[in-house]
C-alpha cells in the first residue's frame, strides 16, 4: 500500500501502485494536466 508524501508534508495513500499522474489527478484535473514529470525516491519520472 503506497503512502505518498508531497513536499508540504501531508500524505496519500493508495491501495494500489499508483503512476506520478494518478497522484496528481488525485490531488486536481489542474495539477493533473499541467504534470511532466514526478519525483519517486529522490530520482525525477516522467509522468
Amino acid at each position: 500500500m503506497p503512502i505518498i508524501t508531497l513536499p508540504d508534508g501531508s500524505q496519500r495513500q493508495f491501495d494500489n501502485p499508483v503512476s506520478t499522474m494518478e497522484v496528481a489527478q488525485s490531488i486536481g484535473p489542474g495539477l493533473a494536466k499541467a504534470t511532466i514529470a514526478g519525483r519517486v525516491n529522490g530520482n525525477r519520472v516522467d509522468a
